[in-house]
């Protein structure tokens, strides 16, 4: 039988804002296209909530595959001071179905924070409830389909499944996110 591990970091990025428009930061959809490709290789689920250059970010799956993903979290040059905020064993993920889920949802993070008496998002600071209200908020809420991250690099002469493959991911976020916009709209 597996043993399941969740775990939750914190860590401030490195790179300075890009964002264009309304959509994704750049640098954010860029990480969520490598965890949407290489999650499921790993059996790796979880959900990602990036904002004032903070990332709050959980992991779920079993313990080495959990374990190998934060290690590498933690060498990535795009995050810095990186600090586990919660590993606890679990029976089974709670984020199936999502490979990396995203949050877009500053204003429900906000109202949460008003709640426990918080002014700003710093994930450093959340203790266990705080932890709590962002998982759920984060299971809550539909995901956010990326779009704007630019593919991989496929080497000259090497297939080019990795470029079908990222958009075939892409065209199925956006498919979760029409549906959970509609299911939304019907309520």
């Amino acid at each position: 039988m597996p043993h399941y591990v969740r775990l939750v970091y914190a860590s401030r990025a490195t790179f300075a804002s890009a964002r264009e428009g309304s959509g994704v930061e750049r640098e954010i959809a860029r990480i969520l296209m490598q965890s949407r490709r290489n999650n499921p290789r790993d059996n790796l689920v979880g959900a990602l909530y990036y904002a004032d250059g903070y990332f709050f970010q959980c992991l779920e799956g079993e313990v080495a595959a959990v374990d190998t993903v934060y290690a590498r979290i933690a060498s990535d040059p795009r995050h810095q001071d990186v600090q586990v905020l919660m590993r606890q064993a679990i029976s089974a993920p709670a984020f199936t179905g999502w490979a990396m889920k995203y949050g877009s949802i500053a204003g429900e993070v906000k109202a949460l924070m008003a709640r426990f008496g918080r002014r700003e998002f710093n994930p450093y600071s959340f203790d266990e409830p705080v932890i709590a209200g962002m998982l759920d908020l984060l299971r809550s809420t539909p995901d956010v389909p990326v779009a704007v991250a630019e593919p991989a690099p496929v080497a000259p002469g090497a297939s080019d499944a990795r470029g079908r493959l990222s958009l075939a991911l892409s065209v199925a976020s956006l498919a979760v996110a029409v549906a959970a916009l509609l299911v939304a709209l019907l309520r």
